[in-house]
Protein backbone atom coordinates (compact mmCIF):
# COMPACT_ATOMS: atom_id res chain seq x y z
CA UNK A 1 0.00 0.00 0.00
CA UNK A 2 0.73 3.87 -0.21
CA UNK A 3 2.76 4.90 2.53
CA UNK A 4 1.55 8.74 2.46
CA UNK A 5 -2.32 6.73 2.05
CA UNK A 6 -1.75 4.87 5.55
CA UNK A 7 -0.80 8.41 7.06
CA UNK A 8 -3.55 10.52 5.98
CA UNK A 9 -5.81 7.51 7.61
CA UNK A 10 -4.05 7.25 10.58
CA UNK A 11 -3.57 10.93 11.54
CA UNK A 12 -7.54 11.41 10.34
CA UNK A 13 -8.36 8.61 13.03
CA UNK A 14 -6.03 10.71 15.32
CA UNK A 15 -7.93 13.70 14.99
CA UNK A 16 -11.28 11.78 15.33
CA UNK A 17 -10.37 10.68 18.68
CA UNK A 18 -9.04 13.96 19.47
CA UNK A 19 -12.53 15.12 18.77
CA UNK A 20 -14.10 12.63 20.84
CA UNK A 21 -12.37 13.23 23.82
CA UNK A 22 -12.62 17.12 23.44
CA UNK A 23 -16.06 17.27 23.54
CA UNK A 24 -16.64 14.53 26.18
CA UNK A 25 -15.04 16.95 29.00
CA UNK A 26 -11.58 16.39 28.02
CA UNK A 27 -9.17 16.80 30.94
CA UNK A 28 -12.03 19.35 32.66
CA UNK A 29 -13.68 15.71 33.35
CA UNK A 30 -14.34 15.24 37.00
CA UNK A 31 -12.99 11.75 36.42
CA UNK A 32 -9.94 13.53 34.77
CA UNK A 33 -8.40 14.84 38.00
CA UNK A 34 -10.02 12.39 40.79
CA UNK A 35 -7.13 10.41 41.26
CA UNK A 36 -5.88 7.16 40.84
CA UNK A 37 -8.10 6.19 43.73
CA UNK A 38 -11.76 4.88 43.54
CA UNK A 39 -12.12 5.74 47.52
CA UNK A 40 -9.00 6.88 49.91
CA UNK A 41 -6.75 4.54 51.68
CA UNK A 42 -6.99 3.77 55.12
CA UNK A 43 -4.38 5.60 57.44
CA UNK A 44 -1.72 2.71 58.27
CA UNK A 45 1.64 3.19 60.43
CA UNK A 46 2.14 7.09 60.32
CA UNK A 47 -1.38 7.71 58.09
CA UNK A 48 0.70 9.17 55.20
CA UNK A 49 -0.33 7.12 51.87
CA UNK A 50 3.24 6.46 50.45
CA UNK A 51 5.41 6.03 53.35
CA UNK A 52 7.26 8.61 55.04
CA UNK A 53 7.17 12.70 52.98
CA UNK A 54 10.48 14.33 52.68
Amino acid sequence: MDAMKDLKWLLLILVALWFLWYFAGGRMRKEATSGPFLNPPAPLDDGSVYGLEP
